[in-house]
Order: structure tokens, then sequence, then C-alpha cells
């Protein structure tokens, strides 16, 4: 049996390891799955390929609005709009490093921010 043979069946058998476990479909999902959340005053999404973010102020109450995001290799990211009711402000484009989770928010001065719920992959909102 040649090297080469050897390798198309190593890459065969993991490829079916991968798609009986179920691991395949998790590594697939992300990419692809439109994201949405909103609250009363913001909205964030995330559609196409992810690999931008945005965040719309929808409500002319002087509250700037912002997401917060993570992507496959970061989490903990925060996406500012201060240009008011009606303006959209959107992330850089990174494919590779797509968005998997969004959080529409309102920044209320001198009380806690309102959030709308966390949109990630799968989770059927």
């Amino acid at each position: 049996m040649s090297i080469r043979n050897s390798m198309s069946k190593i890459a065969v058998g993991g490829a079916a390891v991968l798609a009986l476990s179920g691991a395949g479909a998790a590594f697939a999902a992300g990419a692809g799955e439109s994201l949405d959340s909103s609250t009363n005053g913001a909205s964030a999404w995330s559609h196409g390929t992810n690999g931008a973010v945005a965040v719309k102020d929808t409500k002319g109450d002087s509250h700037s609005v912002y997401t917060l995001y993570d992507r496959r290799y970061n989490t903990g990211l925060r996406l500012d709009n201060n240009s008011g009711n009606g303006n959209t402000a959107s992330s850089s484009m990174d494919t590779t490093n797509y968005v998997r989770k969004v959080t529409a928010c309102v920044n209320i001065q001198l009380k806690p921010d309102q959030c709308g719920p966390d949109d990630r992959p799968g989770d059927g909102r």
C-alpha cells in the first residue's frame, strides 16, 4: 500500500468520525447564519458570511447604542454607535474570524444599560 493510499484512507476515516460525532456540524455552524438582537432603541445584526457586525440607533432619545459581540477567535468585543437616531455603525469585514454572537444595547447615562437578548448560531432565534 502506498503512502498516498494510506493518507486517503486516514482523511476519509477522519471525515467519517466527524460526521458521525456531530462535530462537523458544530464546526460549520456560525458562518452564514443570520444573527439578530434588538431592544427598545437599538438593533444589531450580522448576516451573510457573518464577517462583520452592525448596530443601528433606532430611537431619537439622546442615548448612544452599541453591540457586544464575539468572533470565532475573539470574545467580549464592543462596537459603539454615537451617530444618533437612524444611523448605523459597522465593524470591519473578516470572514475567517466570523461573528458568533451579537447583543444590541442602549447606553443609558447614570443607569444600567438596556440590552436585548444574545443571538448565537443554532439557538433558534
